[in-house]
């Protein structure tokens, strides 16, 4: 039982530092923080069931792209806009900096540059899109909410930290992943997955999208480490919000249908 009420302190850590959703009192550490990625993915999960119950709701008073606009606004209150300023803050670093140095300064400034603007823009717009085009949006939000979260955090345990900003880190973050860590996103984003096969989408179709999040994975992980020697917070929160959308592509180019 102990065991069962460390993990439900452990998850509610997760779900404080990914959403602005009430947690009450919660005993934080760094160490927790580190364990509490293992659930990213479900979080991931849960604000994509938000995000869909927001879009059906609306979509019995209003269109379908007035509904997609306000599930996604409902998306970035409940987040607090978390993984979007990441994309933002390395759109700015990586387009305005030359050095590693110069890179993580520009990251860290709360100020949004051109290229953040930019990047928030055509990321959001492109999302927007690719959603209206879909048959299902529901169901492709809680998968790529789900699947975005699980690689883009499955990041830390392959990847190494940017060295150049530890003595700098300005927000927490869960910075380190044991093989048990990443064993528990792996298992719960099967079991999304699972269910996803039976209501949504076939195992070829599943394995193709899978497919193309591991090679983005993989790419911008190179991508990381050419810039700045590693990754930061910043980093996941691009890659969650990439990987996001070309999930929407991939299903877009699976499922073969569309509005459109």
């Amino acid at each position: 039982m102990t065991v069962i009420k460390q993990q439900w302190s452990v998850f509610l850590i997760a779900l404080g530092f990914l959403t602005r959703i009430p947690i009450g009192k919660v005993d934080f550490s760094p160490d927790k923080l580190n364990q509490a990625s293992r659930y990213f993915a479900l979080v991931g999960c849960l604000i994509g069931v938000m995000c869909a119950a927001v879009l059906w709701l609306v979509n019995q008073i209003v269109d379908l792209p007035t509904a997609i606009f306000v599930s996604m606004i409902a998306g970035f209150y409940l987040t607090g806009g978390f993984h979007e300023d990441g994309l933002a803050d390395v759109c700015d670093g990586f387009g305005g900096g030359y050095t590693t140095e110069r890179k993580l300064s520009i990251m860290k400034d709360s100020r949004l540059g051109t290229y953040g603007t930019l990047g928030l823009v055509s990321v959001l717009g492109l999302k927007f899109l690719l959603l209206c085009q879909l048959t299902n949006p529901m169901l492709a939000l809680i998968l790529m909410h789900t699947l975005s979260r699980a690689t883009a955090t499955s990041i830390i345990y392959s990847a190494p930290y940017a060295t150049a900003d530890l003595n700098t880190k300005t927000k927490p973050l869960a910075n380190n992943m044991d093989t048990l860590s990443l064993w528990v996103i792996v298992l719960t984003t099967l079991l999304v997955l699972m269910v996803l096969n039976i209501v949504y989408l076939n195992i070829l179709q599943l394995l193709i999208i899978i497919s193309v999040c591991l090679v983005a994975r993989q790419l911008l992980i190179k991508w990381f480490e050419h810039h700045i020697a590693g990754y930061t917070g910043d980093c996941l929160g691009f890659a969650q919000q990439v990987i996001e959308v070309l999930g929407y592509i991939t299903l877009i180019i699976v499922l073969g249908n569309s509005h459109v």
